[in-house]
């Protein structure tokens, strides 16, 4: 367990912790997600970061720590972060991928996420990244304004190629912040 505060926790997702993780993010996913997702069908999303076969390949990733977040005893989120990510936009530096952050409705906006990328900023510094960066849907007011009240900005637009997402809410930014 990492400490982040008296009621913040984070604990390592392990390959056993599978059917935990599954449960966590199909309650915390689709709520602000789904619609998104033609017929609001989110599963082949979950299915594919969650599955066995892609969990497997991200705990191999030496670079990556992946977590619950543990807030007051309860699991309400996960944290992935990948050290050392190369990004095509910075080839000369070394940076943090903040890679998925979710939080269930009830703990957002209670000073967690805060907490998570102060931390996350923290490992990407001991690291000696310079950079740490994130994909975010264009279409999440709510989390865009919290990554650019955290100092990240927008570097690249880009489109999900995924056919079962409406075509029109398919935009995602690329988002960094200098360390």
């Amino acid at each position: 367990m990492i400490v982040i505060s008296k009621t913040l926790l984070l604990q390592n997702i392990k390959f056993e912790n599978h059917s935990e993780l599954v449960e966590l993010m199909a309650r915390i996913y689709p709520p602000p997600y789904k619609h998104l997702w033609k017929n609001e069908d989110c599963r082949w999303y979950l299915n594919k970061c969650y599955g066995l076969i892609n969990l497997k390949k991200e705990l191999n990733n030496r670079d990556a720590f992946y977590y619950f977040v543990i807030n007051n005893s309860k699991t309400v989120g996960i944290l992935r972060l990948v050290i050392n990510q190369p990004l095509k936009e910075f080839p000369n530096q070394l940076t943090t991928y903040l890679h998925r952050i979710y939080l269930s409705k009830e703990v957002q906006g209670k000073g967690i996420a805060q907490q998570l990328f102060n931390w996350s900023e923290k490992i990407a510094k001991q690291n000696d990244n310079k950079l740490i960066w994130l994909e975010a849907m264009d279409t999440q007011d709510q989390a865009l304004k919290f990554y650019n009240k955290q100092g990240y900005k927008t570097i690249k637009n880009m489109t999900l190629e995924f056919d079962r997402i409406h075509k029109h809410l398919r935009g995602m930014l690329l988002m960094s912040k200098a360390l």
